[in-house]
């Protein structure tokens, strides 16, 4: 028996059992045509369809509810003991976006569930409430990882430098190493000189993705006291952190840098080969003439059209000097 009175309702939820997909895919169009606020019980079970089509069709339909209507049927949802509408929730609830469910949301942070307080937290990230703040900076100390990661998110989305002590404190300490990456992601939207030791610091971290998520920090910052630093990165044991060393030395725009670049022309992997090449390309100084020329010969297409292009950088730079 039907939990609905409602007569469309009743419909919509005989037809979400049906073995046809498309006769479900049908039914989830119908849901916007409800004006009950039961009908986002439905909505949850087609987000969890084994039809990739059906869950589609019921994203779509997310926009034409109330956001404060679906609050405390996504919330409810997210307790399931089924996994897949428990996800289906989470989901739910980040495509929101809307600032009027924020108290809600907060109000929600009260849960226990770890997977509860991981999906609120991942929801108030894109809603970027102050509000939020001192329940994220709390979470920092929770026993699970996942949770104190989304509570990184919330704080680094705010971009506001009064959470850079919380910050720059997890990306060093924190006994996760996705926790302390994310943290160290964070810290580029403030200005170079505040966060410029955490992210030398980082690059030392024992997990390489740290150590590559620092680098990238100091390239886009372009702090250049870190360039003796990321020319030693270039012969971290991980090539991926090798590349973005050689990416991040191009940035700085660095000539002292070429001699760790000279290594990268000649590695054996050519996303590295390029990394080099690329930056040669930015720093545009004329000592990196000699490596190119060896890139030149590369038996990569992608290396070679690199060096031509690097080559005609440096050309173009000594021209403007003259």
């Amino acid at each position: 028996m039907s939990n609905f009175t409602d007569p469309l309702l009743i419909s919509i939820e005989t037809r979400l059992q049906d073995a046809d997909a498309g006769i479900r895919r049908v039914a989830v169009m119908d849901l916007v045509d409800s004006p009950e606020p039961e009908a986002v019980e439905l909505l949850i079970i087609a987000l969890s369809d084994a039809d990739e089509n059906v869950r589609m069709e019921a994203a779509k339909v997310i926009d034409e509810f109330e956001p404060m209507d679906m609050m405390d049927s996504l919330v409810t949802a997210l307790i399931s003991v089924d996994e897949n509408v428990r996800n289906a929730a989470a989901s739910a609830l980040a495509d929101l976006k809307d600032p009027a469910v924020a108290p809600a949301l907060i109000e929600a942070l009260k849960e226990d569930d770890t997977f509860v307080l991981t999906a609120i937290l991942r929801a108030l990230k894109q809603l970027r409430i102050k509000d939020a703040r001192p329940h994220a900076i709390e979470l920092l100390q929770h026993a699970q990882a996942g949770v104190r990661r989304e509570a990184v998110g919330v704080l680094g989305y705010l971009q506001d430098v009064e959470n850079l002590p919380q910050l720059m404190s997890v990306a060093s300490n924190d006994a996760d190493p996705e926790v302390r990456r994310a943290a160290v992601g964070t810290l580029i939207f403030a200005p170079a000189g505040m966060v410029a030791e955490s992210l030398m610091k980082a690059i030392s971290d024992e997990n390489w993705l740290v150590r590559v998520e620092s680098i990238k920090g100091l390239g886009k910052l372009k702090i250049q006291e870190s360039l003796p630093l990321l020319m030693a990165a270039v012969d971290d044991e991980r090539w991926q952190v090798q590349e973005k060393g050689a990416e991040a030395i191009g940035l700085l725009g660095a000539y002292k840098g070429i001699p760790a670049l000279a290594k990268c022309i000649v590695d054996p992997i050519s996303n590295l080969r390029k990394s080099a090449v690329a930056a040669l390309g930015q720093i545009k100084h004329i000592d990196g003439l000699p490596l190119l020329e060896i890139a030149k010969n590369d038996n990569d297409p992608d290396v070679r059209k690199l060096a031509r292009w690097a080559s005609d950088q440096i050309a173009a730079a000594s021209e403007v000097e003259a």
